[in-house]
């Protein structure tokens, strides 16, 4: 009888360990993007890859691969502004405090003066679930964008990148975003 009590005192620890590992207080970038889309300011966009008006006759064998394996865009951004320096400061500092988790894996890297962006992966080398572009600038904002697909390759997905620099988006689904990035 002492060894089944035991046995049940032995499994409730270890349920209980469990609940509280997965109940972490770390943000994750979906609730991120959860809690921001209705704040004040955030200019958010879901586009999905048809969307992206590419024709596969344009594109290079890696270029198809990578444009097939994308399934949508969740673009989400902040412009900054001199009322909402403060609150653009503490959502960059968020947004890089849940990139730096353990499970985002780093593509690439760049820096220019008050600019900055860093491209990076959730998933494995051979199957990435989720690609991630964060781009800052001090100026005038920045923005988070969500690459979702089914196993995406780290090395085409720079090919994917000259696939959107390509991309004849309709300008009226941008909106407030063409401003944030200049055009």
């Amino acid at each position: 009888m002492k060894r089944r009590h035991n046995l049940w005192k032995g499994i409730v620890l270890g349920m209980l360990l469990l609940v509280m590992g997965a109940c972490s207080n770390k943000q994750s970038l979906q609730r991120y993007y959860v809690d921001s889309v209705e704040k004040e300011g955030f200019v958010s966009l879901d586009i999905p890859s048809g969307m992206l008006n590419i024709t596969n006759a344009e594109l290079t064998e890696d270029q198809k691969e990578a444009y097939n394996s994308i399934k949508k865009l969740n673009v989400l951004a902040l412009p900054v502004t001199a009322e909402n320096r403060s609150v653009y400061e503490a959502e960059k500092a968020k947004v890089n405090s849940i990139l730096s988790g353990e499970n985002f894996h780093d593509l690439l890297r760049l820096s220019d003066k008050n600019k900055r962006a860093v491209l990076k992966y959730l998933g494995n080398e051979d199957a990435i679930e989720e690609v991630i572009f964060f781009g800052t600038d001090n100026d005038r904002g920045f923005a988070l964008v969500r690459i979702l697909g089914k196993d995406m390759n780290p090395e085409k997905m720079v090919e994917f990148i000259k696939i959107i620099e390509k991309a004849d988006i309709d300008d009226d689904k941008l909106g407030e975003l063409k401003g944030l990035f200049g055009e």
